[in-house]
């Protein structure tokens, strides 16, 4: 990667990835997991004709910030990049058991970027990992049984989502208030993957009950997200890999 002054940022998509229950896994298993999921986005990114030697990349044993290229093409991340991601977790994960899969959280922004000499400091990458550590991310997919929890920044999703590309639909994200330490903001999140074990709807006289985001030219207004929201029901299915692993959204 070519460095970069950290006193001139430079406009980039960040992208934020962290594994669902790493801690409580066993020292090998941890190995494991981790080698798998660097397998993943590099398989993922592949397939999606990214080249994920061109990022700059943060490493965390259990998650990974991430700066993309310049040319990255905004559309192909969120949508391809995303599918192929989900598409590689359904070949790993063989359990109908949650526990005994690798699940992720993704969350995806574009900022602006400074290339520090420690790290990236600036507001893209911490909006990036705040809208990651969102509460109704990670309830939905602690309490679901997604393989993939994507999240968008709001400027992100109307950009790409919106207008359709590459057959992205407003209709199968909902729209939530993230509030996480000093961030507070919008996203709007969709669920990939996973055996469809059908959950529970939610109760219609819930305030909490979210509402799933508007499709191009809708009002897009939601409210916080109430767990018992999220359905598995069949959703459309994301490639051949996955032909049993639709995504779920809110109705």
């Amino acid at each position: 990667m070519t460095m970069h002054d950290p006193d001139a940022p430079v406009r980039r998509l960040v992208s934020a990835v962290d594994m669902h229950a790493y801690s409580g896994r066993r020292t090998f298993q941890q190995v494991d997991f981790q080698r798998t999921l660097i397998d993943a986005l590099d398989a993922a990114a592949a397939q999606s004709g990214l080249d994920r030697s061109a990022w700059y990349l943060q490493e965390q044993g259990d998650a990974e910030v991430a700066v993309l290229p310049a040319d990255a093409p905004e559309p192909v991340v969120v949508a391809d990049f995303v599918r192929e991601l989900a598409n590689r977790l359904a070949r790993v994960n063989h359990s109908p058991d949650p526990a005994e899969r690798l699940r992720l959280r993704v969350a995806i922004h574009s900022g602006m970027v400074h290339f520090g000499r420690n790290g990236l400091p600036g507001p893209a990458a911490v909006d990036a990992c705040r809208l990651l550590d969102a509460p109704a991310l990670k309830a939905a997919l602690r309490d679901g049984d997604a393989d993939l929890a994507l999240i968008l920044s709001d400027g992100l999703f109307h950009d790409v989502v919106s207008p359709g590309y590459r057959g992205l639909r407003a209709v199968d994200f909902t729209r939530v208030e993230v509030t996480v330490k000093e961030f507070t903001g919008v996203g709007h999140m969709r669920l990939l993957g996973g055996p469809g074990t059908r959950r529970g709807p939610a109760r219609e006289n819930s305030p909490a009950a979210a509402r799933p985001s508007a499709e191009p030219g809708g009002t897009g207004h939601g409210t916080h997200l109430s767990i018992g929201a999220w359905s598995s029901g069949a959703g459309d299915a994301i490639g051949r890999d996955q032909i049993n692993h639709g995504d779920r959204h809110v109705r």
